[in-house]
């Protein structure tokens, strides 16, 4: 019974980051909001909210990530750091934020691309034509690097437990009790 009062007692971390959701998109609809952040912050303005989004995204996840290696490395063994433990999951923490980066920044620049293309063209656009092909190739590049990432990502995972390399199985002992095949070099008679 104890138990059961004591896990309604304790806070739910899903709790405050649904709160946080709702503060948020609050904020993004709160016209007096966005004036405030556009004359304190220069440069900012909210047709790239996506990339901010996911900028914030990445920074909490790292935070997030980083404090539990941080604890898992520290608290694991009485207090002995495995300092090389906590290089590589500091540098596959990093590296994962990057692709959160690049996919938040290739559906922003999807995005734009599909702003463009419904422009109208005699509103002050310059049309679809301009500016079609250079938005095509930074999607293409920043897709490629984002796989790059990744494909990396898994490379220090493979050098922090050590590269194996495949042998064959051993024979097992039924196998040395046949005879070798005909292509195998031996002579029938």
């Amino acid at each position: 019974m104890n138990d059961e009062v004591s896990r309604w007692q304790r806070p739910r971390p899903w709790i405050a980051l649904v709160a946080v959701v709702i503060a948020l998109v609050f904020l993004y609809f709160y016209k007096p909001f966005e004036l405030w952040l556009l004359g304190r912050i220069p440069g900012i303005h909210f047709s790239n909210v996506l990339f901010w989004f996911a900028s914030l995204v990445g920074v909490v996840a790292y935070v997030i990530a980083h404090w539990q290696s941080f604890r898992r490395q520290v608290f694991r063994d009485g207090g002995d750091l495995d300092a090389t433990a906590l290089v590589f999951d500091t540098l596959q923490i990093a590296i994962l934020v990057a692709v959160i980066f690049f996919a938040g920044a290739i559906i922003q620049a999807i995005e734009m691309l599909s702003e463009l293309l419904m422009a109208p063209a005699g509103a002050g656009a310059a049309g679809p034509e301009i500016g079609f092909g250079s938005r095509i190739v930074s999607i293409v590049v920043m897709v490629i690097l984002a796989i790059a990432f990744y494909l990396l990502h898994h490379l220090v995972g493979a050098l922090r437990t050590g590269w194996r390399p495949r042998r064959p199985p051993p024979r097992s002992g039924s196998d040395r009790s046949r005879p070798p095949s005909p292509g195998a070099g031996g002579v029938r008679g």
